[in-house]
């Protein structure tokens, strides 16, 4: 597969490409502190996003890989795989994939989990969202590109 690197501003971009061939083998890897998260609550609800498309597909229980490789393969059938993967405004996506291969330590995320599951605004996800980039993104995308 090639992959291609695109500069903005000087800045190294990740493509869907390189995303998905980053994940491609990590269907079958547990991810207990993304499941507890998503057990607890903190997940899209039914009838939006991937969900909604998990249901017409009739697929039950979709994991994060499905999601992520559902939406880059979107991304190819647009012929948009070599675009720039800017970001994922799914918390439990993003969560998942700083956990599948650690690109943040396991004790943060354990912690960032137990505030959001303990909260009593597990449904905030704007607020959650955004603390689960903050904490995540830049070590994703740093450990894709320089993978790639």
């Amino acid at each position: 597969m090639q992959r291609v690197k695109q500069i903005s501003g000087g800045v190294e971009e990740m493509t869907y490409a390189q995303v998905k061939d980053f994940f491609q083998d990590k269907r079958d890897v547990t991810c207990d502190i993304t499941n507890k998260l998503i057990e607890n609550g903190f997940q899209q609800k039914t009838n939006k996003g991937y969900l909604e498309i998990a249901d017409v597909s009739e697929i039950k229980n979709p994991s994060q890989w499905w999601h992520l490789m559902n939406y880059c393969l979107k991304k190819e059938e647009q012929h948009k795989e070599n675009d720039n993967y800017g970001y994922t405004p799914c918390g439990e996506l993003v969560f998942w994939m700083a956990e599948v291969f650690g690109a943040v330590e396991k004790e943060k995320l354990i912690g960032l989990a137990e505030r959001i599951i303990n909260s009593g605004e597990v449904d905030n996800r704007k607020k959650w969202n955004d603390e689960i980039k903050n904490l995540c993104w830049k070590k994703i995308k740093e450990t894709i590109i320089n993978t790639h």
